[in-house]
């Protein structure tokens, strides 16, 4: 074995330490925005790359150290964001779908233990097929893009924090 072939075959064996062998996801990036003393909320992001034959759809998530998390869309109503439940994310065939600041994310709920930057967090995702896939998510300082937003607070969940 030649010697340059060693960085793509270690990247290889990292890289598959992310995947599902069921379902040929791969996750990347999993992090959770630090929360504020006494705040009510925060939110998870992630990379999520399909590459199975067919779609999965993402339904649900857990975590211990949150009461709820759910599934959430930031969408734009003229100058506003507005944070939207989504019952459900389909994750396409051999696509990929980013949970990122200002679009999907996971909304985390009433955590049960402070959380500061260098956390880390165990997410279960859960799929309509009955499979749960575990994501270890680190706690973050940063902002993303939610430092300038306009964010309004209309989605009905009673929460002021994110």
């Amino acid at each position: 074995m030649k010697l340059a072939h060693l960085p793509l075959m270690l990247l290889l064996f990292a890289t598959s330490a992310f995947v599902h062998a069921g379902d040929k996801l791969v996750i990347t990036d999993p992090w959770i925005r630090e929360m504020p003393p006494g705040a009510a909320a925060s939110a998870g992001y992630m990379k999520i790359m399909n590459h199975g034959e067919s779609n999965r759809i993402l339904v649900g998530a857990e975590s211990p150290d949150f009461e709820t998390v759910m599934l959430h869309r930031t969408v734009m109503e003229g100058e506003l964001s507005k944070m939207v439940h989504q019952p459900t994310i389909t994750l396409p065939a051999r696509g990929t779908v980013e949970l990122e600041p200002n679009s999907y994310h996971l909304m985390m709920m009433k955590p049960k233990r402070a959380l500061v930057a260098g956390d880390k967090v165990v997410v279960t995702l859960k799929f309509k097929d009955g499979d749960s896939q575990e994501v270890e998510h680190h706690v973050r300082a940063d902002m993303g893009g939610m430092k300038n937003m306009n964010h309004g607070h209309n989605h009905g969940h009673g929460h002021n924090s994110h």
